[in-house]
């Protein structure tokens, strides 16, 4: 296939995932009436979530046909977007501390939507194909060792939130996501390069969650500290930010690394 009829269904995709993205973010409403940033504690979780799974299905079928005819990282970095497009138009941690939003129940939204974004992976895995330069073969890691050092991995997103998120702006936490995303990806290469990913697309997402639980017990978390900027900075990015912009920044690396490496090793 011609390389511009690629790179225009590529566009295509994209703005297809972020309409869908855009429009499923109205149905995310908090108690103040604006939009998001939980769904769990929307006014109507039962819609929101519906919401939420059309989005991931939405954007792991547009990201899966893509990665058929081009690359996997490129698939998910359209389903990545498309979750990510959903979050630009969602309120944030502001919002959800205004509205008195409860951390516990943020850590079991993040564990929800850290299967669903597994769940959706897979999808896009199994229509694309596995990610190049990862031989399972020349793995002498055992599974339980390899899970293991994705959740050592996984962990790193923690200290890069903490470093680069200091306010709930928008573009700041959808950038520090990318940026853990982009740390997991290195590792990724280092330790875990002759397996599949799949988990790490993930795993950061729950990681974040228990997150939650670190920064609400480290001080206050009401909206004086927040305005005082007295507040925890692993409680700033909501699990719909992070999740977007962590998979678009993992994709992103993981698809210029393949490259790098089919240049330098060469991949089957």
């Amino acid at each position: 296939m011609y390389t511009w009829i690629r790179s225009a269904i590529v566009v295509i995709a994209i703005a297809l995932v972020g309409i869908v993205g855009v429009w499923q973010a109205g149905n995310l409403v908090a108690e103040r009436g604006t939009l998001g940033p939980s769904v769990l504690q929307s006014i109507s979780p039962t819609v929101a979530l519906f919401a939420l799974v059309i989005t991931i299905g939405v954007g792991a079928l547009a990201g899966g046909l893509v990665a058929k005819i081009s690359t996997t990282t490129t698939g998910m970095f359209i389903y990545g977007f498309a979750i990510c497009a959903m979050a630009m138009r969602l309120e944030g941690a502001t919002e959800f501390i205004t509205n008195d939003g409860n951390y516990a129940m943020l850590l079991f939204e993040a564990l929800l939507l850290s299967v669903l974004v597994l769940l959706g992976t897979i999808g896009v895995f199994a229509i694309g194909g596995p990610i190049t330069c990862a031989p399972q073969e020349d793995t002498q890691d055992s599974m339980p060792s390899q899970l293991g050092k994705a959740v050592l991995i996984s962990l790193v997103v923690l200290p890069v939130l903490w470093i680069f998120v200091n306010s709930p702006m928008k573009g700041q936490v959808l950038g520090a996501s990318a940026a853990s995303g982009i740390a997991v990806g290195l590792l990724y290469r280092q330790f875990l390069r002759a397996s599949q990913p799949l988990a790490l697309f993930a795993l950061p997402i729950a990681v974040v969650g228990v997150g939650y639980l670190v920064g609400a017990t480290m001080g206050p978390s009401d909206i004086a500290a927040l305005n005082e900027q007295n507040i925890s900075r692993l409680l700033l990015a909501m699990p719909i930010e992070f999740a977007g912009g962590f998979i678009v920044g993992l994709a992103i690396v993981l698809g210029w690394t393949s490259s790098v490496e089919e240049k330098t090793e060469g991949c089957s």
